[in-house]
């Protein structure tokens, strides 16, 4: 059944590591602190449809009915359920409201599909006299409802962090790289001795890092020849 224990969703109070729970505001300030260049909460939406996040709804007391199961009584949202990414035009509606666009879904038909920690798909609804008007939105999520579980952010921390230091450059970036870090060896040479020149910096490269003097020579006169086609 869809009802929860004690944990709920709104514990910032709690230190991180003790929260089950973080609204996407939280969420982005804490990958944001580990990351070198801020994350958004469109970076979020990207990995959403590329189904490398789940998203989950918290809004306590929203009536729920159960799919496929007509004599089942409606219920409570009392944690948060995970929105199921089955249904795409769903999924692209809940990755605009991560980035602001507010979803306006026509009636009750149009909301999207939850998932309860036993399987079993629901939807919300609302008593007849509480029903809200068509395109409101109430009918879906909004931006401070949608929440994402602190351990599978804790698994995408690695992924994403991981995939970023094992990137490799792009061919024409590393040999740009190369040819500066040949500019600063040739011109921090002893101002008593004749100016280094790329056979110098082959040799040294060569001595230091055993790597085969003829490979090195190569990389060097491509990252002179990459430079002067840009230049």
């Amino acid at each position: 059944m869809a009802t929860a224990g004690s944990n709920k969703a709104g514990n910032g109070g709690k230190p991180f590591h003790m929260r089950r729970w973080l609204s996407v505001q939280q969420a982005v300030n804490h990958l944001s602190a580990l990351s070198e260049e801020p994350i958004t909460s469109d970076d979020l939406a990207r990995l959403a449809e590329e189904h490398k996040l789940d998203l989950y709804w918290y809004r306590p007391g929203q009536k729920l009915r159960y799919l496929h199961r007509p004599n089942w009584p409606t219920t409570e949202l009392q944690q948060p359920l995970r929105l199921c990414p089955d249904h795409s035009n769903d999924w692209r509606a809940i990755a605009g409201i991560l980035r602001q666009r507010p979803a306006l879904p026509a009636d009750e038909n149009d909301t999207p599909v939850l998932q309860d920690p036993d399987g079993n798909l629901l939807k919300i609804t609302f008593d007849l006299q509480r029903r809200p008007e068509p395109f409101s939105g109430r009918w879906y999520p909004n931006f401070a409802e949608l929440v994402v579980r602190r351990g599978d952010l804790e698994l995408l921390e690695g992924h994403l962090f991981t995939e970023e230091e094992t990137s490799e450059l792009e061919p024409h970036l590393l040999l740009d790289v190369i040819w500066q870090l040949e500019q600063l060896a040739l011109e921090n040479g002893d101002a008593s001795t004749p100016k280094h020149d790329l056979d110098w910096l082959t040799h040294q490269l060569s001595h230091r890092a055993h790597l085969d003097p003829a490979l090195l020579g190569r990389v060097l006169h491509a990252a002179e020849r990459q430079h002067e086609s840009h230049s």
